[in-house]
């Protein structure tokens, strides 16, 4: 799959079910669910309990609303990043979402996952 090729709105039916599982894995502390759609090489322990320890010390991170609003689709390199205004249902104010997306082995891989 060439994910570079892809139209942004086949780009972002494909993000928005990465983000739904960030989301719902986020607020519920869930890292199976939250590291499902990252290559496996970055599956690790030590990325668990980092992964983990920023639940436990970032409110906002545990609190995703599950709206959105879809801002941009960024092509770069051999990679795809998706933009979106975030909100929480705890913290206040707005926050930029980005999923960094690449093809990996015919499948596209979260390898960048960041809420600021």
């Amino acid at each position: 799959m060439v994910l570079l090729n892809k139209s942004d709105s086949e780009i972002l039916k494909i993000a928005e079910l990465i983000w739904d599982d960030v989301v719902e894995a986020g607020n519920t502390k869930n890292w199976d669910l939250f590291s499902k759609h990252m290559p496996a090489s970055d599956v690790t322990d030590e990325a668990k309990k980092d992964v983990e320890s920023q639940w436990e010390e970032i409110p906002l991170l545990t609190s995703l609303s599950p709206n959105r609003e879809f801002i941009s689709i960024l092509r770069r390199g051999g990679s795809v990043l998706v933009l979106w205004k975030q909100c929480s249902t705890k913290v206040d104010g707005e926050y930029l979402a980005m999923l960094n997306l690449k093809c990996l082995d015919s499948e596209v891989k979260a390898c960048g996952i960041f809420v600021n």
